[in-house]
């Protein structure tokens, strides 16, 4: 018995206690002010869109119903009461966890489901994952402000004025995933992903840490150089108050046909015509990273909303920005939605 639990420490509890000790907390600070904000600001009935990670802390925290999270995202919906349901007594089966403090609403028999299916996604047949997780990462994906707030109306709460919608920035690293999901065809996609993703297509928002920053005297320029490959860099020529981009590969090099960059006062974005590389490139305030869009992403909702804090959207109006990572969108719908 000793032999066995030695063995058992050294193997199981040993490693278990030191990722348990060392591994940090899953929810920082900025996700729980935001959290604990949403749970004393708003209506008990609003639901909060956004991709499913973080679901289980929204209903958990903010005590707020989503529109799916990792567990649910078949024929259950997560609510904090069921009179904010929209379903009749007799069509919902109740659960509680958490002490009882939140409730799984299970549809049972719901015309909702059935009606969705068929109209939206007739090749399905295996229920609704598919469903929830296309039309969130739509809504992220589309550049069409119109198009998101058709595939998020039918997730409103029936009788409640509000609707919210986050942004956060651990969707950055994720996009590969929501844009393959976006995209996703039973047929097959026309740009696949690489291995066995080959039905929908990737796109991702690439951050690169500067390398150095250096004097050019002859050009009367800064050049600030970003490598992510042992012959691959953007480099940004900084003159005076302006800034141009380029792609460097080898001892070739290409334009950027747009880069944003921030001074003092203001954030600037200059384009470059009949530049060979398309897509967006950002600057951080500090300079000490850029992040670069392919055209794919670049006016994309999720972008729109995580980068540009709404700017020019008429229904998705920001209401909090919890330290850049969180921002908290409130989303209107057209009276005819």
């Amino acid at each position: 018995m000793i032999f066995v639990l030695i063995v058992m420490n050294f193997y199981y509890f040993s490693p278990a206690a030191f990722i348990a000790k060392n591994q940090g907390t899953v929810l920082d600070d900025n996700w729980y002010n935001a959290l604990t904000w949403v749970n004393k600001n708003t209506e008990k009935c609003a639901v909060i869109a956004t991709y499913w990670d973080p679901g289980h802390f929204i209903t958990g925290i903010a005590r707020r119903p989503v529109v799916f999270d990792g567990a649910s995202q078949g024929d259950t919906i997560y609510s904090t009461d069921t009179k904010y349901s929209g379903l009749e007594p007799g069509e919902i089966v109740t659960e509680k966890y958490d002490n009882g403090i939140v409730q799984i609403i299970r549809k049972i028999n719901e015309p909702y489901i059935v009606d969705y299916i068929s109209k939206h996604y007739p090749q399905y047949s295996n229920g609704t994952e598919r469903a929830r997780i296309k039309d969130i990462a739509i809504s992220l994906f589309t550049s069409n402000e119109s198009l998101a707030l058709k595939y998020l109306k039918d997730y409103r709460q029936a009788g409640c004025k509000e609707f919210y919608y986050i942004a956060s920035s651990d969707l950055i690293g994720k996009s590969t995933w929501w844009t393959y999901f976006a995209t996703w065809n039973p047929e097959g996609s026309e740009k696949p992903c690489s291995g066995e993703l080959n039905k929908g297509s990737c796109y991702n928002y690439m951050t690169v840490g500067l390398g150095q920053a250096r004097p050019a005297p002859s050009e009367n320029a800064i050049v600030y150089t970003y490598p992510f490959g042992t012959q691959q860099a953007f480099l940004i020529y900084e003159v005076n108050s302006t800034r141009r981009a380029f792609l460097q590969q080898g001892s070739q090099i290409a334009r950027v046909s747009n880069l944003m960059f921030f001074t003092q006062s203001q954030g600037l974005i200059t384009t470059e015509e009949g530049a060979e590389v398309n897509g967006l490139l950002v600057q951080s305030p500090d300079k000490g990273s850029i992040i670069f869009m392919p055209p794919e992403l670049q006016n994309s909702m999720f972008t729109r909303l995580m980068f540009f804090d709404g700017t020019g959207l008429q229904n998705f109006q920001l209401v909090n920005n919890w330290g850049g990572e969180v921002k908290l969108y409130k989303v209107t719908f057209p009276e005819s939605s």
